[in-house]
C-alpha cells in the first residue's frame, strides 16, 4: 500500500542517521511531511536522495539536543508552524552508554538517562498538546531489546530503555481517550552508526561483531529499514487499535 501516511506530519528525533533516517525516508515515501530533529544535519545518502525527491515543502530540519527542553519544543514548533499540525512523533535519538553498575560514573549514568529517557519525555510533553489539537496522533518511542531484558556492561542503557518502555505505557493510558496512541519498538542488534562505533572502539572489532550477531537467532543483524517499517505501521491508521504495546523487531532475540 502506498501513501499510508498521506497528509500526516511527523517529528523524528535522531532523524538524520541510522534508524531515524530510515524512518524519515519511509515516512516521506508513504506521504508524510517530516521534521528531522537532530544535532547533525542529514548525511545518510539514501535519506538525502529521498529529501531531494520529496522537495523542500515536505521536510524541515531543527537542530536539536534532546536533553535540552527548549530544543525539543522548537522541533515541534517547526512542524506546527510549517504544516499547521502534528500527527506522529518518533523518539529515536539515543546513546549506548557502556559500563557496569559498579563502574559507571554518576556523570555517565546521568548522560545516558538524559538522552534516552528524558529526551523521550520531552518529545511526549510537547507533542501531546499539538496532537490533541489535531484530533489525535501516534507516539512511537524507540526502546531496545535491552529495555526488556538485562545485559552485562549496559547498566545505564538497559535502565534507560526500560524506562522508555514503561513510560510509553503510561502515556498510552493517559491519553487514550484523546485519540493518542503510544507504543514502543524494541530493536535487536541493528546495523546503525551507533553499533558500528561500538565495534570500532572494541579491542577486536571482528570479535565484537561476531559476539553481538550471535545473540540473533536468525543469524543476522537487522537493517534500519526493518525497524523503520515497524514505525510506518504504528504511525498508520492500520494500527488504530494498537496502543501501549512493546513491539520487538529483533529477529527472535527476545524469544530465547
Amino acid at each position: 500500500m502506498a501513501n499510508r501516511l498521506s497528509g500526516k506530519v511527523a517529528v523524528i528525533t535522531g532523524g538524520s542517521s541510522g534508524i531515524g533516517a530510515a524512518t524519515a525516508r519511509l515516512f516521506l515515501q508513504e506521504g508524510a511531511s517530516v521534521v528531522l530533529a537532530d544535532l547533525n544535519e542529514p548525511s545518510d545518502t539514501k535519506l538525502l536522495d529521498a529529501l531531494k525527491l520529496a522537495g523542500e515543502n515536505r521536510w524541515g530540519y531543527a537542530k536539536t539536543n534532546v536533553t535540552v527542553e527548549k530544543d525539543v519544543a522548537n522541533a515541534v514548533d517547526v512542524a506546527v508552524n510549517k504544516w499547521g499540525r502534528l500527527d506522529i512523533t518518533v523518539a529515536c535519538a539515543g546513546v549506548p552508554g557502556q559500563g557496569s553498575d559498579i563502574s559507571l560514573t554518576e556523570e555517565e549514568w546521568d548522560f545516558v538517562f538524559a538522552v534516552n529517557a528524558k529526551g523521550t519525555f520531552f518529545v511526549t510533553k510537547y507533542a501531546v498538546p499539538q496532537m490533541i489539537k489535531s484530533g489525535g496522533g501516534s507516539i512511537i518511542n524507540i526502546s531496545s531489546s535491552y529495555g526488556v531484558v538485562g545485559a552485562p556492561n549496559y547498566a545505564a542503557y538497559c535502565g534507560s530503555k526500560g524506562a522508555v518502555r514503561t513510560f510509553t505505557k503510561s502515556t498510552a493510558i493517559e491519553h487514550a481517550l484523546q485519540g493518542i496512541r503510544a507504543n514502543s519498538i524494541h530493536p535487536g542488534v541493528t546495523e546503525t552508526p551507533m553499533l558500528h562505533k561500538i565495534f570500532d572502539e572494541a579491542d577486536d572489532p571482528a570479535q565484537a561483531r561476531a559476539q553481538y550477531t550471535s545473540q540473533q537467532p536468525n543469524g543476522r543483524n537487522a537493517d534500519p529499514d526493518d525497524i523503520a517499517w515497524g514505525c510506518v505501521y504504528l504511525a498508520s491508521d492500520e494500527a488504530r487499535m494498537v496502543n501501549g504495546i512493546e513491539l520487538p523487531i529483533d529477529g527472535g532475540l527476545l524469544a530465547r
